[in-house]
């Protein structure tokens, strides 16, 4: 095949060449790329100038990660991963959580990510639309075992990591799910490999080009959506695998695109057809994004979570009640237009999921379980309240309607209006759901969710132990502490299981 027409092909490479990361790595850029500016402004963070409330955080979003991932454990839900782990002989480095045994740092940080998003009860940046924690949490603690960094450095790692997944996801929330890509899958992929180079102490040349490695590792298809199956799960820990792997690799002397993000074939163009050339300098500064990450109320899509809170808020008001369902006559949602295609549509698969991760992205499902049960939580999503043809009768009822609400994507907002078969109606708005900036969740909050987690995992000695291990971190030999906790953890039954699937893979 011949040229194409214009330039000669040698001034076109001379040209992407000049253009810094596109076809030769590192040929220098003419001007400061996105990956050149994270690196420069977070990656030398002096982690003596974190403040206090930043590291609380940080510690909350530990607490809250280990929380979810090992109530995933109890339930059996999200294993593939510990499956795989236990399959393949790797150099005992890191705790696979809840199994009493260590595998290498990216076996468990795949391992461990996908439990800490098997129930999708792990936090969200809601404006960047990332689930940070899953990713990172579990890369952190992943090297920070390996390589016996102190608590003080973990956490640090954790502040650069936050900030670089939720500075990438704001510069196009929306647009990588858009165009069928989950945010934290690709996005988190860079993170993880900022958090992993920290903890390693590569340089500041080798974690640039790690960033550049992990641009061909990222991934993440959202066709889980057609028909409700279990990649999802996977997401978080392989963007935690993928960042561990290409700090490896840069550490090894390899070499990534600088110009990774901007590029005309990088992230951003190339995931969510944005271009970022005149708008990734907002990508950079304040404030604290750990601070802003929200803690979930319930094991669903963020867009379930609004609508489920103001049905609650009209059955707690009398105007609904589970033993008069007959009356309702219909259950209609407002929201953005983002709601639709998540956890609305397609009609049939969200009246009636397949699967208990397909229920999971349904508000018709959802609003109707919390009518019925008063809330939701882990066990809301059993097969046994699948097949609930009351739930599936009541979800029947629902209709969605798209609209402007000035809260999104800040929060996830929602309007439930619930008309009566004698067409007396009311509204319930509910600006900023639980566990948004506008609406955090409490200490006490997070507290009670994680004590709720434990309930079906350790016996409240234990769960207390880990909490206060997990609070600890920072002192004296704190996370030596919190690893030799995870290390032993084996909640009952999980170990025979593990032992079980070994055998049976042996025959």
């Amino acid at each position: 095949m011949s040229a194409a027409p214009g330039r000669p092909k040698q001034a076109r490479t001379a040209a992407r060449r000049a253009e810094g990361g596109g076809y030769l790595m590192n040929a220098g850029p003419v001007a400061q790329t996105l990956a050149e500016r994270l690196v420069a402004e977070w990656y030398s963070l002096d982690e003596s100038t974190i403040p206090a409330h930043v590291d609380a955080a940080t510690i909350r979003c530990i607490k809250d990660t280990l929380g979810v991932a090992l109530a995933a454990r109890a339930l059996g839900v999200g294993m593939a991963g510990v499956h795989v782990a236990l399959q393949d002989a790797s150099v005992p480095q890191s705790a696979l959580w809840g199994a009493g045994m260590r595998v290498s740092m990216e076996d468990a940080a795949l391992a461990n990510g996908m439990l800490s998003h098997a129930l999708d009860f792990d936090d969200t940046h809601a404006a960047a639309i990332v689930h940070s924690s899953s990713v990172l949490v579990p890369a952190a603690l992943a090297v920070g075992e390996a390589v016996q960094a102190s608590g003080r450095s973990i956490l640090a790692a954790l502040v650069v990591g936050y900030q670089v997944a939720a500075r990438l996801g704001r510069l196009a929330p929306g647009p990588f799910q858009d165009n069928g890509f989950q945010a934290t899958s690709v996005l988190g992929t860079f993170a993880a490999a900022i958090v992993a180079a920290r903890l390693m102490r590569l340089s500041p040349d080798q974690a640039l080009n790690a960033l550049g490695i992990a641009g061909s590792m990222a991934s993440g298809s959202m066709a889980y959506l057609s028909d409700g199956s279990d990649v999802k799960q996977m997401h978080p820990g392989w963007a935690a695998m993928s960042g561990i792997r290409a700090a490896k690799f840069a550490r090894a002397g390899f070499r990534g695109p600088r110009a990774i993000f901007e590029h005309r074939l990088g992230i951003f163009h190339s995931f969510a057809r944005v271009d970022i050339t005149d708008t990734w300098r907002d990508a950079c500064g304040a404030p604290w994004e750990v601070a802003l990450m929200g803690p979930k109320p319930y094991p669903a899509c963020l867009c379930v979570h609004a609508p489920v809170q103001a049905m609650l808020q009209l059955r707690g008001e009398g105007w609904v009640s589970p033993d008069r369902i007959e009356d309702i006559r219909e259950i209609r949602c407002e929201g953005p237009q983002w709601y639709r295609e998540l956890v609305f549509e397609p009609a049939a698969s969200k009246i009636a999921p397949r699967t208990p991760y397909e229920a999971r992205f349904s508000a018709p499902w959802s609003m109707a379980r919390a009518l019925l049960d008063g809330g939701l939580d882990v066990r809301s999503f059993s097969p046994e309240k699948l097949s609930d043809p009351v739930a599936g009768a009541l979800a029947a009822r629902t209709a969605f309607t798209a609209e402007e609400l000035p809260e999104f994507p800040a929060s996830f907002p929602a309007r439930v209006t619930v008309t009566l078969a004698d067409g007396a109606r009311r509204s319930a708005y509910v600006a900023h759901n639980l566990g948004a900036p506008g609406n955090p969740m409490t200490d006490d909050d997070i507290e009670a969710k994680f004590q709720a987690c434990m309930a079906a995992v350790l016996p409240p000695a234990r769960a207390d132990e880990l909490s206060h291990c997990i609070a600890g971190l920072v002192e004296g030999n704190g996370a030596q502490q919190l690893f030799e906790c995870l290390g032993r953890l084996d909640p009952a039954g999980m170990q025979s299981e593990i032992s079980t699937y070994k055998e049976t893979e042996k025959c």
